[in-house]
Parts: structure tokens; sequence; C-alpha cells
């Protein structure tokens, strides 16, 4: 049995970010993985859907640039489209590959399974073997849910994944799921001139996401002016020859639909693992860990797989934090001398309460406009009893926002009492760019105050956390 210091399984945004920090601290780490380096994010998810979303960003700009006296005759090339996106994701996942060369990180391509205590079981085109880690990591992300009775077929009933191969351009597109990735790829798609509806079963869209009822208005008015049609409280019952059926509170209405999109949500990879062998725990599909992530003696999960936002960059963190844990105990050295400043003593930040939890993850929506938020709304912070404070700035106090034809949007910064801020919110263009401003604030425990004295360049779309700051301490500048 071949022994190595530590195994992952999973080379997505959780697997490949702990191969390549143990692989700088000098840890000997195999990682397997069955598909491609990059996982779901960078193959089928995040990046190609960004690519796409870059790709078709003229067409759902056309009317701005002729209110500006440019007109755009502009048109889809599906084919050279699907080039772009599959040059663009073989470019990183050869970046990932040569990053874990650089640090000496062993890269199987293959199965792999917990076969007990110390024990697990690779299966390769050159069969099986058998390793010994010390400690292992799973990594194994989460994949697309199908509705029962609605089966994934690639032509009439898609997946994120089916649309992401742009196999055609719908006349008549109903998306299931008014989530996130079912708001994306309804965005595109009706770029791309495919008339859209999406149903979603609960009574706003991004359910779960923590956007303000104020943002969420927002955004659904951004939708019907680009001829997005959205039917809340809209549950799909069945496919019919010529749409699909969706119950509501008046009744069952069909619905006319070349193509359904079915963007419902996600699961957890766990089938086959051997989860089992070593007494893992499962709750709703998602492995049960302790705070340091350990789910078993030995054995660690990160990313989608133990749950909490199904981010990339929450992944990664959690790979990074893992990895700081595991170089010292699997080197016998001393912890925070390993970890170095960057990277701190994960189980003693918990012990303390200092651990960054969901709260202060950032959350990127790529519609038109942009939604990005990152702690508490308004609703989530009095929930808590902390007797919020809330500042907001229209986008259309802003005089880049006029410069560029996109007033359509808000920035919003919550605040307790004393002014610390808790969380914020933007609909607008770059918004998922701009939110890493508050992102920072929250983490380093920055006032409002502290805010509003930074000074910020003009005119610039940063400006509007800015002015919401100003509107919070009830003295706004441009806005009202």
């Amino acid at each position: 049995m071949e022994r190595t210091q530590v195994a992952i399984v999973g080379g997505g945004p959780a697997g490949y970010v702990a191969a390549r920090r143990l692989g700088q601290f000098g840890v000997e780490t195999v990682l397997i993985e069955r598909g491609y380096l990059g996982g779901t994010c960078l193959n089928e998810g995040c990046i190609p859907t960004k690519a796409l979303y870059a790709a078709t960003a003229p067409l759902g700009r056309r009317e701005a640039f002729a209110r500006m006296g440019v007109d755009l005759s502009v048109q889809a090339d599906l084919p050279r489209m699907r080039a772009w996106l599959d040059t663009v994701t073989a470019t990183l996942r050869a970046g990932i590959g040569r990053l874990l060369a650089a640090v000496k990180v062993e890269v199987v391509t293959g199965e792999a399974a917990v076969a007990g205590p110390g024990r697990l079981r690779m299966r390769t085109a050159v069969g099986e073997q058998n390793l010994a880690p010390r400690a292992l990591v799973l990594a194994t992300g989460s994949s697309p849910i199908g509705l029962p009775g609605i089966p994934f077929d690639g032509e009439r009933v898609w997946s994120s994944r089916d649309a992401l191969q742009l196999p055609r351009v719908p006349e008549r597109l109903v998306v299931i799921g008014g989530g996130v990735i079912g708001l994306e790829l309804a965005t595109v798609y009706r770029r791309l001139g495919s008339e859209v509806v999406v149903a979603e079963m609960l009574d706003r869209l991004l359910p779960g996401v923590g956007i303000s009822r104020r943002g969420e208005a927002l955004l659904r008015r951004a939708l019907s002016d680009q001829g997005i049609e959205v039917r809340l409280g809209a549950r799909a019952q069945r496919l019919t020859e010529t749409g699909v059926v969706v119950r509501t509170e008046a009744g069952e209405d069909e619905l006319p639909a070349d193509v359904l999109l079915v963007a419902v949500g996600r699961r957890p990879i766990t089938g086959g693992l051997g989860l089992e062998t070593v007494g893992i725990g499962v709750e709703k599909g998602f492995v049960v860990t302790d705070a340091g992530f350990m789910a078993a003696p030995g054995v660690y999960a990160i990313g989608d797989l133990r749950g909490g936002a199904l981010l990339a960059h929450k992944a990664s963190h959690e790979g990074l934090l893992v990895a700081g844990q595991l170089a010292p105990v699997v080197k016998g050295e001393d912890r925070r001398r390993t970890q170095g400043a960057t990277l701190r003593d994960h189980l003693d930040l918990v012990a303390s309460g200092l651990v960054p939890d969901v709260g202060v993850i950032p959350q990127a929506i790529f519609t038109q406009p942009e939604v990005a938020l990152v702690g508490l709304s308004p609703e989530e912070a009095a929930a808590r009893g902390l007797e919020p404070r809330v500042g907001r700035c229209p986008l259309g106090a802003l005089g880049r926002a006029w410069a560029e034809g996109e007033i359509e949007g808000h920035f919003q910064i919550v605040a307790d009492r004393e002014g610390r801020i808790l969380g914020a919110e933007i609909v607008g263009p770059h918004a998922s760019d701009l939110i890493a401003e508050a992102a920072l604030a929250i983490q380093a425990g920055l006032t409002v105050e502290a805010l509003v004295e930074t000074v910020h360049a003009h005119p610039t779309f940063p400006e509007g956390l800015w002015e919401a700051g100003l509107s919070l301490l009830g003295r706004p500048l441009h806005g009202a």
C-alpha cells in the first residue's frame, strides 16, 4: 500500500486550492480527479457562464447604445461562441495543472473511495491502487438536481450543463427556478433572442440568497424591461407536447416552451465515496463535519460536499483553511510557523468566534443589472435583534451611471446601532466587483464613519457605497 501525507479527492475550487497550498507548505500531496481540473466552476459553471455573459453583453446593450447615438448591428455566431468558451476553460484548466506541478502535487485521473480508516482505494485506467494517507480531504462538489417526472434529456429538458453547450437558441425557453443559475442563464438566452419565462415556486426571486425585498423588486423590474417574464408561486408539474404545466394558487397553467431549463438547485456528490466505511454522517445529503472540517478521524470534507453556500470562492476559502490546519499536523511542525502570517489558525479562530461564516462570503449574480451582496440584509439583521440602520443610494444619483446609460439599481448598507457595517447590497453594473469593498469593511469590523471618510474617486460607481453610507448617517449629498 502506497503512503502519502495527504490525499485529496476532487480537483475543483476546494480541492485544487487545498492541494496547491499544501504543496507550497512542502506537504506530499496526491490529488485524484475523475474529470477535469477546476471542477464544475471552471468547466461547466461559473467560468463558462461568465464568458457567455461577457460574449452576449453587446446584445444586451443595443438599446442603451442607441440612446447614446451608436447603432450596433450584432448577431451571435454559436459555433464561434462555443469555441470561445472552450478556449477559456481549456486555458484556465491547463493553468491549474501547471500550478499544481510547480509545487509537486501528484495529479491522478480516476475515481477514489474511502476503504476504511486511513485507506483510500483509487480506480484509474491502469487498474486499482490503494493509498494510505495520513489525512484525507474529500472535495467532490455537487451536481444539478432534476425534477421528478421531468428528467434531463439534453433535448427538451436541459440542465445548466446542457444550456452552456449552446446546442441552439430555442424560440421559447421556460426556466424552472428563479435562483442564481436560472436567472443568469435566462439573461444570456434572452440576449440571444429566446422568449424567456422564469417560473419560481416561491414568492420571490433569488430565494435563500439574502437579497432585500427592495433589491429583489428592482431586479424583477429590470428583467421585465428586458422582456423576461417572471412567474412567482409557480411549481412545475409535467411536460406536455407544447410546453410545461405549472401549478399556482389560481390552478394549473400551461407555459408554451420549446425547451425547459431546470435550475432548481444542486446536490452534493457522495455516491460511491465509501463514507460508511469510516462512519461519516450525512444530513440532507451533505457530509457532516465539525468546525474544523473533520468528518471522521483523519477525514475532512470541504466545499459543496459539506453544504452552506454552494459558492466556488467559499470552497476555495475552505481549501486554504484546511490546508493550513493539516500541514503542521502531517509534518509534525509548529502550526503557526507553518501557516505563516497570512493563514491563521482555523481552530483557534473557531474557538474565539472570529472565523468568517457564510455571512461575510460575498455573492454575485450575473444578471442585467448585476446583483451582489454580502453580510446581512435589513430583514436578516432585524430578525437577529440587531436594530439595523439602513442607508441607500439610487444608482441614478451617480454621474457615472448617467454617463454609461445605466441608472436602474441601488446601493444599500446595513449597520448596527454603533455604526458597525453588517451588510451591503448592490444592484447595478459592476456590482460583482464593487461588493469587495463592503466585504473588506465587514471583515475588518469597520464603521460607516470609516467608509465615508475614505475618499472615493469621481466619477465612479464605488461612490454609490460612499453615498449610501452618507445616507445612513443622515447627511446624503446626491441621493435622497
